[in-house]
Order: C-alpha cells, then sequence, then structure tokens
C-alpha cells in the first residue's frame, strides 16, 4: 500500500470508528496511531507528531502509562522527535520508554531492544560516542542471544556499532562490524538491498580511511 493511499485509508476507518465506538476505545486508538505512523513515513514530521501526542493523552488515559501499546506510541513519538534533530527530547523520551518496557516487557522483548538501539542513535547524534558505543554494544550482544546474529536488525546495530566507533576515531576496531554487517545483508537481504548497499559503503569508507592511515 502506497503512504499516501494508506494515510487516506487510516482517515477513513478513524472517521467511521469515531462515530460508532468513540474517540476512546481502543480499536480507534490504534487507527490514530497507525496514521500518526503513517505521517511519520511521509515526512510529515510535524503533524506526526500532533498526532502521536494526542493518541498518547488517551492510551494514558484508556489503557494505562505501562500497556505495552502506549508504549509503542511513545516509541514512534521518540522517534519523530529524532527525524525531527529533536536530540535531547528524543533522549529523554527514550530513556524513559526504555525504563517501562525494562519493567514490563523485560530486557531481552524486541520492543525493549529497539528502543534501546533508538536510545543510542539519539546519543551519537548528539556527539555523546562512548555513551552511544556502551548501548550498541549491549544491544548487539542481547540481539545475538534473541534474534539471532544475522537477523537484519542486528546487523544494523553492527552497523550503527561502526558507525559510533568511526566517529570516535576507532577505524581498525569499526571495520570488523561494518564487514559482518555487509557480508550478513548480502546473504539474508541481498546483494541490490538498500541496506546492503549502505553496509558496503561504510566498508568502503573504512578501508579507505585505514589506509590514510598506514
Amino acid at each position: 500500500m502506497a503512504k499516501v493511499e494508506a494515510e487516506a485509508d487510516y482517515r477513513a476507518v478513524l472517521q467511521l470508528e469515531e462515530k460508532v465506538l468513540g474517540s476512546e476505545h481502543p480499536n480507534t486508538l490504534f487507527t490514530r496511531q497507525n496514521l500518526a505512523e503513517a505521517l511519520f513515513y511521509e515526512g510529515r514530521y510535524a503533524e506526526a507528531e500532533t498526532e502521536y501526542r494526542g493518541v498518547l493523552k488517551l492510551d494514558e488515559k484508556v489503557l494505562g502509562a505501562e500497556h505495552p501499546e502506549t508504549l509503542v506510541t511513545r516509541n514512534g513519538l521518540g522517534d519523530t522527535l529524532e527525524a525531527e534533530g529533536r536530540y535531547a527530547e528524543a533522549e529523554t523520551e527514550d530513556r524513559a520508554v526504555f525504563a517501562l518496557e525494562e519493567k514490563v516487557l523485560g530486557s531481552e522483548h524486541p520492543d525493549t531492544l529497539t528502543t534501546r538501539n533508538n536510545l543510542a542513535n539519539v546519543l551519537s547524534h548528539q556527539g555523546k560516542y562512548a555513551d552511544a558505543e556502551t548501548e550498541y554494544r549491549a544491544v548487539l550482544a542481547l540481539k545475538e542471544k534473541v534474534i539471532g546474529p544475522e537477523h537484519p536488525d542486528t546487523l544494523r546495530t553492527c552497523f550503527d556499532l561502526a558507525r559510533c566507533l568511526r566517529a570516535e576515531g576507532e577505524i581498525r576496531q569499526a571495520a570488523p562490524f561494518a564487514k559482518r554487517a555487509a557480508d550478513g545483508a548480502r546473504k539474508v537481504l541481498g546483494a541490490d538491498h538498500p541496506a546492503t548497499k549502505k553496509y558496503e559503503k561504510l566498508v568502503q569508507e573504512l578501508q579507505a580511511a585505514a589506509e590514510g592511515e598506514s
């Protein structure tokens, strides 16, 4: 489904649900969450943020602050803040969600790992590379255990860690993680996948940087 078509469909469903079920029904809230996500993927971040904040207020009222769907909404809000370049706010949101997810879902739940990876990303965006590296390494170890070493999400964390290490000037430490991401993506996603090409580009950049150092 095209992104704009998805938005239109969600708006149509939402209008009906609000009329038939009411604005606070869990199904209505879930549709609003999907609408916010559709706006996010269209790059309409300000609108997505407004929608996420509206849903979150109702989620907390109807479902409770610790309900998994409430946490999904907060995760989406954190992603949106990051996309808007509001990294300090995103960090605050991600830390709060991570703490709740550890309590409610457990430290090894995929949603918890996603939030922790997002936290590492916003730390890296702010130049807090040592803190980001610590988080990336912890997430990577847990993803290897929970979803496997060749899962695309695990490979993406390898890539994120490699970029973080490069930012710290640790070119030779970064190279094996970048290579692992590229080799794994080539095997799991295929040579033409955008992620594979992105990971391979980092491998090449690190090789060039290492040659420049020698």
